[in-house]
């Protein structure tokens, strides 16, 4: 008779993987001050407090400038990963580049806004008043209508988050 502990599970193709969001191509790069939350079992002013010490990496996505309306806090995964793992002994040390990267895995000159929305943890909403405020710009938009997507250049989604970071 098999012992069940010791079977091996085969592992999920990776069809199935990608639309489970299980593949490491597809998490989410960054998440909300819940998430954190969560994730930390601490409260909301502590995460903002590890934020500003340079533990967690984090990015004010709002439409308003910083300091003129209420902060939409997304927080770097991966920071959180590392703070979980070191255990406060240091603050994170990724460089830009390694951080856009995680946001925007490719290099292509144009992102979508479909893209953003994956990349900033928001609506379909936000990334149209963020390119409506003139935060990033519009190439063109794929389709008239609700249903259609923005096309944005690389540049100024970089500049936005490079920004935005705290």
């Amino acid at each position: 008779m098999i012992d069940a502990t010791t079977v091996e599970r085969p592992a999920l193709p990776a069809s199935i993987q990608n639309r489970l969001e299980l593949g490491e191509t597809r998490f989410r790069p960054l998440g909300d001050t819940l998430t954190a939350m969560r994730d930390l079992d601490m409260s909301a002013e502590e995460v903002r407090s590890l934020v500003q010490l340079g533990y967690l990496i984090g990015f004010d996505i709002a439409v308003l400038p910083p300091g003129t309306g209420k902060a939409e806090l997304r927080i770097l995964t991966r920071s959180v990963e590392q703070f979980r793992t070191f255990k406060t002994k240091r603050v994170c040390e990724m460089e830009w580049p390694q951080i856009f990267r995680l946001i925007v895995p490719h290099q292509k000159p144009i992102v979508t806004g479909l893209e953003v929305q994956r990349g900033l943890n928001c609506d379909r909403g936000h990334v149209e008043n963020l390119v409506l405020a003139r935060h990033l710009t519009a190439l063109k938009k794929s389709a008239p209508g609700p249903g259609g997507s923005w096309t944005l250049d690389r540049a100024s989604f970089e500049t936005f988050l490079k920004g935005r970071m705290q």
